[in-house]
């Protein structure tokens, strides 16, 4: 997979403006929104990082506020 996506706008870039509004269920001012915040709600992880996966990408889960653990040693 490519260098995760650091912004909200980058994921909706990559996803399209009209799909994440059909799998969030939500509304361009929502999506306005979120970018204003720079931050999606915790309920839209799992749907847009599944959306992100089938596209082979993927994004830095700070962009829903996501607490990442420590990185493992190799």
């Amino acid at each position: 997979m490519n260098k995760p996506i650091e912004t909200v706008d980058e994921v909706i870039a990559a996803i399209g403006r009209e799909r994440v509004m059909a799998l969030t269920g939500k509304k361009t001012n929502n999506l306005s929104n979120w970018s204003a915040a720079r931050f999606f709600p915790p309920t839209t992880y799992l749907v847009l990082t599944n959306e992100l996966t089938r596209l082979r990408r993927r994004a830095s889960s700070r962009l829903w506020r996501m607490i990442e653990g420590p990185k493992r040693a190799a």
